[in-house]
């Protein structure tokens, strides 16, 4: 696909992110070739006879942002011609001229640049080599230069954060633009250096087709936010998602998190009730008893995600009898009486060739992955889950996707309708999604896809990152790791989650997100006498009484890379109310006792009182926390608020 479409036509739709804080709001633009046409526009325009492009648009002048999204329809009873190099977003960022630049030169802060975020990294490294898997959505600044005026991105195959995730921030000496595509599948984008500004080209990764009679298919949906100079942009864009795209704004009313406890499905149902009933006895209240992968189909050993036969039965969504006799139910009655519903783990889209069901309906499957593009696929997935949902009060809907379906969708595409197959699957997706949570408004979905794999803007809407990383399955995973992983997400996402399978005080702070699970007893082979109780009980009380503030505002005065002589240290700040929680933790190898944090998005000259969670001590304060861990390894939660004077 060429990408290279002449400069006129990707600035004729353009905005000044200069004078956003004047209001000005990003206008939807857009390019694509229609045969050997090229046609730009802003707004929906009929092409010919056979070919209608409608945008749906949307503006949010409070936060200087638009977004977009283009559908493709052909009205006639003949086929197209070949649509090609669609840019779904295709607009100049205006910025100030940039200084001169000569090659050699050093690149400094504030200058033109495109900071980028990563995604889940692939192969083992991310999960066995702690350096590697902290570099999972670690911010990464580009700038530009002589030799470097292009910079063209996209992520692994088919799941939309493999490898990159698809949010950007075009930056100049503290203004700029933050862009989000929204498609849960295979996207690229490209930012080129210019007098101007920056030219910002996205769309599809592959998307080359002609429209049959009557056919209507969408593609990635387009986010800017503009913000000037003097303005929070990150906080900015976290609010923009937290009130406009997440599942709460979709759903006003729902739960903002999951606060879950993890058992392995390879547990038998008696082994379940016992240990939900010695959480409640041990007073530790969790709201979701989430049931992990190894309760369905019919393995003879699965103690564990790292041993047995689980894996064989994927697709086969029937409890084992072998181990759940009663069908979970009786589980079920255990977790309510313990305060909890009930969170069970599905991976309807990957299809073991093994499984019964691939052997019964191959007529939904493209290769092994259950299509949504075909209606007697997805509705069978949406009336599976509804009728577990029904019967166990499911309070989460766990959805992982363990593999990269981009080579099955190619093989599947026809001459010329390049990328058809993954457009109807996704939308197929959105589809079930929708129609599940119209069923169960209350019920949230964990959108787990081999971690954190499908983050986007499209998916937030309806689901929440709970597991934003496969590392986290690790029984031994570095917290430190963990911290850096929050550190990159919350930048801009502020609705992630975490999970850790240690239970002293430390690793659990450091898996606090707006989602957060356990799992320090939750497979065969972990013993109870080696759980540290009375730490699970105070970081679990300690949670529920904080966990309203992590979907504000985020302030990182620490590290955010796995740096063992560093300290990490988050603020996160609720501006309405002047308040928040301040996250501490001096790391294993740091050779200081002390450290200090300068509180932001406070009122100038507030009065500002705090109380430490774990000395219980309470009072003022001054704009700076000063702060004292003797030990290394150790960590503090401080609670504050600002009253002006």
């Amino acid at each position: 696909m060429d990408w290279n479409l002449p400069r006129a036509i990707a600035a004729i739709c353009t905005f000044a992110a200069s004078s956003c804080a004047q209001g000005a709001v990003p206008r939807p633009a857009f390019s694509f070739k229609y045969g050997e046409r090229t046609v730009t526009g802003c707004d929906t325009v009929q092409v010919d006879e056979r070919l209608k492009v409608t945008v749906e648009a949307k503006a949010y002048p409070q936060y200087d942002a638009t977004e977009w999204l283009l559908w493709f329809e052909n009205p006639s009873g003949e086929k197209s011609a070949v649509l090609s190099e669609i840019r779904d977003g295709s607009f100049l960022v205006s910025l100030p001229p940039a200084p001169p630049k000569f090659a050699g030169d050093v690149s400094v802060p504030g200058e033109r640049a495109v900071i980028t975020m990563n995604g889940c990294l692939s192969n083992d490294d991310y999960s066995m080599r702690d350096w590697v898997s902290a570099r999972e959505f670690a911010p990464i600044t580009r700038y530009f230069r002589p030799a470097a005026k292009v910079y063209e991105m996209r992520n692994y195959g088919a799941r939309s954060s493999d490898g990159q995730a698809p949010f950007f921030e075009v930056a100049q000496g503290g203004q700029g633009a933050i862009i989000a595509i929204g498609w849960t599948g295979g996207w690229r984008a490209r930012f080129e250096d210019g007098a101007d500004g920056v030219r910002v080209e996205t769309g599809l990764a592959r998307a080359r087709f002609y429209l049959e009679p009557g056919e209507k298919l969408r593609t990635s949906r387009v986010l800017v936010m503009n913000y000037a100079k003097g303005e929070d942009g990150p906080n900015k864009f976290r609010r923009l998602l937290r009130n406009h795209f997440s599942h709460v704004a979709s759903r006003p009313g729902v739960r903002e998190g999951l606060f879950a406890y993890e058992l392995w499905g390879g547990l038998t149902s008696d082994e379940m009730i016992r240990r939900v009933k010695t959480l409640k006895a041990k007073g530790l209240a969790y709201e979701d008893l989430w049931i992990d992968a190894g309760w369905y189909g019919s393995s003879k050993k699965c103690d564990d995600a790292y041993t047995g036969d689980w894996r064989q039965w994927t697709g086969d969504w029937v409890p084992n009898a072998r181990i759940h006799p009663k069908g979970l139910a009786d589980v079920r009655d255990a977790a309510k009486d313990a305060g909890m519903g009930m969170m069970l783990w599905f991976e309807p889209e990957r299809v073991v060739g093994s499984s019964n069901f691939a052997k019964e309906h191959p007529d939904m499957l493209v290769g092994n992955l259950l299509y949504y593009g075909n209606p007697r696929g997805r509705e069978y997935v949406r009336d599976m889950i509804s009728d577990f949902a029904a019967r166990l009060g499911m309070g989460c809907y766990r959805q992982d996707f363990n593999f990269d379906p981009s080579g099955v969708m190619k093989g599947h595409d026809a001459k010329n309708r390049e990328g058809v197959t993954e457009i109807r699957h996704i939308t197929g997706l959105y589809r079930m999604w929708d129609e599940l949570l119209a069923r169960h408004p209350n019920m949230l979905i964990d959108n787990c896809a081999s971690g954190g794999r499908r983050i986007d803007i499209e998916s937030m809407r309806r689901a929440v990152p709970f597991f934003r990383s496969d590392y986290q399955c690790g029984f031994n995973a570095n917290a430190d790791v963990m911290q850096a992983h929050n550190a990159g997400l919350s930048r801009l996402v502020p609705y992630n989650g975490c999970t850790v399978k240690l239970s002293d005080v430390y690793s659990l702070r450091s898996a606090y997100s707006a989602s957060h699970g356990v799992a320090y007893w939750n497979a065969i082979f972990q013993d109870e006498a080696k759980v540290d109780w009375t730490a699970a009980k105070k970081c679990c009380d300690e949670y529920r009484r904080i966990r309203k503030y992590f979907p504000c505002d985020f302030y990182n005065h620490g590290s955010a890379g796995l740096d063992p002589t560093a300290w990490a240290i988050w603020q996160y700040h609720d501006p309405e109310k002047n308040e928040g929680v301040v996250l501490v933790f001096r790391r294993a190898g740091s050779p200081s006792s002390h450290a200090r944090a300068t509180l932001k998005g406070l009122p100038k000259d507030a009065a500002i009182e705090a109380e430490n969670l774990d000395t219980g001590v309470k009072g003022a304060v001054p704009g700076v926390l000063e702060i004292e861990l003797p030990e290394t390894r150790s960590s503090a939660v401080i609670l504050y608020k600002a009253n002006p004077i």
